[in-house]
């Protein structure tokens, strides 16, 4: 059961500030604090618990479509936070383009019952073919998953060769992937749940080819798709943890190379206030993205800015009226 973190001695290493931060933030089981070995100030798993303690976590957030109870970003898809489930279902069921749910949230914190009620009133609705939960649960308290037999029957019921349901969950590190984890990731399988990871790129964590290469070996091996490396906002209150976006894309670039073919796709992206923009080269102090824009107007567009060695978000990268941005149809237009 997820409770607040237990002291257990392994506070003794940590400054106060640490201490505070994760006693008014984080709440954890056993488990998952079992990981980390508290003697080594740099174990990171003990880092990225202490760093991620009460912040945001990083995905879309900003930039939306205003909508009663969610938030709709790309035509065909909407953010539902669970608190606010009722209230968004209700727009949903009234717009026809809207084909996939991402359920925001840990998901799989809710109580069997509301969940299930959550997602039965999203299988009703004709329009709705992919449904997506968001979760560490199967990282921070696998058990949770395969040991309860109604959840997974719920899933089973609900996730069908038609119309699949999807989790996307959050693994940082080789170490996190454990046998209780993969006897979670194989019963969402048998359930018919299709698992994807998305992992940000985190300062003393997991900013390593070797590191990451092997995460995603791991992922695949245990049948998780590795979807995307996440470049994290630059954090202002912690500017020793920024890494340049050269930095970020270097690291990436050996670790699919460490990698087999299925790793080969996986992709770097920002959750920027635009929505996704990812990070496809960096080569002769320019970088190259594509927007994954909300606005449809916005969406494909591809574009080449400046890129100074230091810069570690989009907005320190810079265009001049000479970049030219390609349209979805071919035809380049002056960038604004």
């Amino acid at each position: 059961m997820v409770q607040p973190m237990a002291d257990n001695g392994r506070s003794a290493g940590l400054s106060e500030a640490e201490r505070e931060r994760l006693k008014k933030h984080f709440r954890v089981n056993d488990y998952y604090l079992n990981l980390i070995d508290w003697d080594d100030p740099k174990d990171p798993i003990r880092k990225h618990l202490i760093a991620a303690a009460g912040e945001a976590p990083h995905g879309l957030q900003e930039f939306s479509w205003e909508a009663a109870g969610c938030k709709h970003i790309y035509q065909s898809m909407v953010l539902l936070p669970v608190s606010q489930a009722a209230e968004g279902i209700a727009y949903i069921a009234e717009h026809n383009e809207i084909h996939k749910v991402v359920l925001t949230g840990d998901s799989l914190m809710l109580g069997i019952s509301k969940l299930t009620r959550i997602i039965e009133q999203l299988r009703n609705i004709e329009h709705i073919g992919t449904i997506r939960l968001d979760s560490r649960m199967p990282v921070h308290n696998p058990m949770r998953i395969y040991e309860d037999h109604e959840l997974l029957e719920m899933l089973s019921r609900f996730s069908s060769p038609e119309k699949r349901i999807y989790l996307m969950t959050t693994i940082n590190h080789p170490r996190e992937v454990t046998a209780e984890a993969k006897k979670a990731f194989n019963a969402l399988h048998q359930a018919g749940v299709i698992v994807l990871n998305q992992t940000p790129i985190v300062k003393g964590v997991n900013n390593d080819p070797l590191l990451l290469g092997k995460l995603i070996d791991q992922l695949s091996q245990a049948g998780v798709s590795p979807y995307s490396f996440i470049i994290n906002r630059p954090n202002p209150s912690y500017p020793e943890s920024s890494l340049s976006l050269q930095t970020q894309f270097s690291i990436v670039q050996q670790a699919k190379e460490l990698t087999a073919e299925l790793g080969k796709r996986i992709r770097l992206l920002m959750a920027h206030d635009y929505g996704k923009v990812e990070l496809l080269d960096i080569e002769g102090g320019k970088a190259y993205v594509k927007y994954h824009h909300y606005q449809e107007e916005g969406k494909g567009r591809f574009i080449m800015l400046d890129c100074p060695p230091e810069a570690s978000w989009l907005e320190d990268l810079s265009e001049h009226d000479d970049h030219m941005v390609y349209l979805p149809s071919g035809q380049p237009a002056k960038n604004k």
